[in-house]
């Protein structure tokens, strides 16, 4: 089997790992109530966006494999 969805949720999960890292390293930098709002208003929604995105491919994931097997 090729590429799977649990390949790109893992991707997803890194990705926002390593947006969390150059976030938290940019603070060091950038400490002032526009960085916060913007915490708020843009990176907390993206965080539970991508959450739900792996939560959302997980779930198909484990359908597929459920139809593979039901249909071998």
């Amino acid at each position: 089997m090729g590429y799977s969805l649990s390949d790109s949720e893992t991707l997803l999960k890194k990705a926002i790992i390593d947006l969390d890292r150059a976030w938290l390293s940019a603070g060091s930098n950038w400490k002032d109530k526009a960085r916060e709002d913007f915490d708020r208003e843009h990176l907390e929604e993206l965080r539970q966006a991508v959450e739900n995105a792996r939560r959302g491919m997980r779930n198909i994931d484990q359908l597929l494999r459920q139809v593979i097997r039901e249909c071998s």
